[in-house]
């Protein structure tokens, strides 16, 4: 099937600098995503979240969600303020880098983000993240279970589960289809010049991971939710890039539609 596409506000950092919102909104829009997602960090993003509500009447793009980043025991009340205050956002996707109190700490974090999010009508998608205290979509999954709440679901990133060598792409999917929120892409390649001294992050065409067979396994789950480009690393002509990745994942999904039959793939010997 035809996924919706949308970027990463990654893409637009490099050495040089951070492109202003509205640039990103206008390179995004005219290329023809679908949406954006905006990244808040630590709770101090780049862009003012207040631009957010005014996105989808200005550039056409939804917010695809909003990324935040949990250090437990440190940023707490920051993230639950952004939480609690945030417009123009549905979806919420949390990754857990470091804690102080160790899993229950983490637990609690999550668990005073519910009433929040239930009550604002949000989602919350725990986000696994490689060197981060989450890991593998094996122990989110173990998360999501622990809560087993409507709203608490939680992302696959196709980086992060390829970096971390989880493995059994198939089996992964099918084990996390309940509670699938959000997926995001890139190309990669296993490399000590990459991200953490592991994997190199590259646009989606590039590097040894096969977004073909990705994307077509996603399909056998049944997903049908928009599929986020990560942009991290990538330097160069950022718009160059963007338009390479959505051209990329435009043809996935034609070749998906035209040969059914080319993702059954065999086990390497």
């Amino acid at each position: 099937m035809s996924h919706p596409i949308h970027a990463l506000d990654s893409f637009f950092y490099n050495s040089m600098g951070v492109y202003a919102f509205q640039s990103q909104c206008e390179m995004v829009a005219e290329l023809g995503y679908d949406g954006i997602t905006v990244a808040g960090w630590g709770g101090t993003p780049y862009t003012d979240l207040s631009l957010l509500p005014g996105v989808k009447a200005r550039h056409g793009l939804d917010i695809a969600g909003l990324y935040l980043v949990l250090h437990e025991g440190r940023n707490d009340a920051v993230l639950r303020r952004i939480v609690e205050t945030v417009e123009g956002v549905e979806l919420i996707e949390l990754a857990v880098q470091t804690s102080i109190n160790g899993t229950d700490g983490i637990l609690r974090s999550i668990e005073s983000l519910l009433p929040i999010i239930e009550r604002r009508g949000l989602r919350l998608a725990l986000y696994p993240h490689l060197r981060h205290v989450t890991v593998t979509t094996t122990q989110v999954q173990r998360l999501c279970e622990h809560f087993n709440h409507p709203r608490l679901g939680m992302s696959f990133n196709g980086y992060h589960w390829y970096a971390s060598q989880e493995g059994q792409l198939e089996q992964r999917l099918e084990a996390i289809k309940p509670w699938l929120m959000q997926v995001v892409l890139s190309g990669s390649a296993l490399s000590q010049l990459g991200w953490g001294g592991v994997a190199t992050m590259e646009p989606v065409d590039r590097g040894e991971l096969d977004n073909f067979a990705v994307v077509a396994a996603l399909d056998r789950i049944g997903y049908t939710g928009s599929i986020g480009i990560l942009g991290w690393d990538y330097g160069g002509d950022i718009y160059l890039k963007l338009q390479r990745c959505l051209a990329a994942m435009r043809s996935i999904d034609q070749r998906l539609q035209s040969h059914p039959t080319w993702v059954e793939l065999l086990p390497p010997n």
